[in-house]
């Protein structure tokens, strides 16, 4: 556990230098202000990736993109019906759905393409998306193995996983979230396909 916590803190060290058009990752979850200073949106999850829009001092114009429900447009996720969540916003409107650019229907929820903008400090940045995978993988082996062999993470679904790892804990404790938010990340993203 304290190698995982040595691993993310030196990941914060070596935040990505942010430039407009670039795609980078969130390092860890993050707040998304509506503006440089301050009008809090909501959450970009951990290992997102965002294209920089600008800079202002320490702070990055970010866009995240992926797929939302038409019916309840306030989470972005990878995917249309998968489990992967990019960011989730407490304020309407944040979340702009795109039908042009995609719409499908996956188990009768129809999803579109959708973005978002904000603000987030800069160091919370990452170019090199293998370092934060590495970081997720190297947190299960420490995690999963104290108690039982760790299982691949094909060996379940995204969706899967999203079920297993509970988000406030189960019977052992494990949440995904804090230390292990990385973790399900990497689990999710190394997954077997649906």
């Amino acid at each position: 556990m304290k190698k995982s916590l040595l691993l993310l803190g030196l990941l914060s060290s070596f935040a990505a230098v942010a430039t407009a058009g670039e795609t980078l990752y969130t390092s860890h979850s993050v707040k998304v202000n509506a503006s440089a200073d301050a009008d809090y949106l909501g959450m970009l999850d951990v290992a997102t990736p965002v294209e920089v829009l600008e800079t202002k001092g320490d702070m990055s114009k970010v866009r995240v993109s992926g797929w939302s429900l038409k019916e309840y447009p306030s989470q972005i996720f990878k995917e249309a019906g998968l489990r992967i969540e990019y960011a989730s916003f407490d304020e309407e409107g944040v979340v702009k759905l795109n039908p042009k650019a995609g719409e499908k229907t996956v188990q009768g929820n129809v999803w579109q393409r959708s973005t978002a903008e904000g603000w987030i400090p800069s160091k919370m940045l990452e170019k090199d998306i293998e370092v934060l995978w590495k970081a997720g993988k190297d947190r299960q082996a420490a995690a999963c193995s104290a108690c039982h062999g760790a299982p691949a993470a094909s060996h379940f679904t995204a969706n899967q996983w999203a079920s297993l790892l509970p988000v406030r804990g189960g019977r052992a404790g494990h949440t995904r979230r804090g230390n292990n938010e990385l973790m399900f990340k990497w689990l999710q993203e190394h997954a077997k396909p649906m």
